[in-house]
């Protein structure tokens, strides 16, 4: 069945979800095709290519996929966690937004995933702090994060002016493996040729990703999106300061090979237990350059966030 233009039978379609589905289809690619039938046809926008057989676009998402961790309730105390209060190195100032300091997210221990997980884009060791500027959003940096390598202090109450504080959970990593979504390779779910016989084949190497209706704090892997959005061209452009993307337009080439740079740092969920809500259920995706996260330098992370 073909996931085709504008005449497109969208009954047929919601068959070939269902398909997807009872085969096992990855994931990712469920939800892409979902968020073409559960809204409006999207705009036609400029001339894409003919139809793409299915089987070469699972066999590339099978060589993309990347290890992902769930950020879930720790068994035993430790450093990581979210909400509460961060556990600051004694020299580390809180981090100011553009109206007031920031809202502490998060902290993770990047040693205590390793070596059993192989996230290698990562630092070996150090601490990563997270704070959300709830007054910051379209700007790069609404999530700011700090990495540090001396040891955390105690924890630091939140200075006066921040807006919320979230109850404190901490947290164990659980692993899965993540594939990107038809999205995030710019393919048109309409013009994929659902081959069901090459979905069920192909399956395999991505099976055991992270259940798609549960809250999903993650670290690594590919985000799992509300919206449609390329989120790699989203960030290299917003990075640049450029404005938004428009999808199916022409991709100058410098912008498309820095994009290809950017990795999923963090995806933290609204979640009702921690009160962290962001828009109406929205989820904020942190990303970093490849090249930066291996230095250790996280100055320059892009937050995307989208919502329903």
């Amino acid at each position: 069945m073909i996931i085709a233009n504008s005449h497109t039978d969208w009954g047929g379609v919601i068959a070939v979800v269902a398909g997807l589905v009872i085969l096992g289809a990855p994931q990712q690619v469920v939800r892409s095709v979902k968020r073409w039938v559960d809204g409006d046809p999207p705009p036609s926008g400029p001339e894409r290519p003919a139809q793409q057989a299915a089987g070469p676009v699972l066999a590339r998402l099978r060589r993309l996929v990347r290890p992902t961790l769930l950020l879930v309730p720790a068994k035993a105390p430790g450093f990581s966690k979210l909400g509460g209060d961060p556990e600051l190195p004694p020299d580390m100032a809180w981090p100011e937004g553009y109206k007031r300091p920031r809202t502490f997210l998060g902290q993770i221990d990047l040693g205590a995933f390793r070596p059993h997980v192989p996230i290698e884009w990562l630092p070996q060791e150090g601490r990563l702090y997270a704070f959300y500027d709830p007054d910051g959003h379209g700007c790069a940096d609404v999530v700011q994060v700090v990495c540090r390598a001396d040891p955390p202090g105690s924890a630091v109450a939140a200075p006066a002016g921040v807006r919320a504080r979230y109850p404190e959970r901490r947290v164990a990593f659980m692993t899965f493996t993540s594939a990107p979504s038809l999205e995030w390779l710019r393919i048109d779910a309409r013009e994929l040729d659902m081959a069901f016989g090459t979905f069920a084949a192909e399956c395999e190497a991505v099976a055991d990703a992270p259940p798609p209706d549960e809250i999903q704090h993650r670290i690594g892997g590919y985000p799992n999106e509300i919206q449609d959005e390329c989120m790699p061209l989203s960030c290299e452009h917003l990075a640049r300061g450029l404005p938004p993307p428009v999808w199916g337009a022409e991709v100058p080439p410098a912008i498309e090979r820095a994009s290809r740079e950017w990795r999923m740092l963090l995806q933290i969920d609204s979640d009702p237990a921690l009160k962290m809500n962001f828009g109406d259920g929205g989820r904020l995706y942190v990303f970093v350059r490849e090249r930066d996260a291996r230095t250790g330098d996280f100055s320059k992370t892009v937050t995307l966030w989208q919502t329903y």
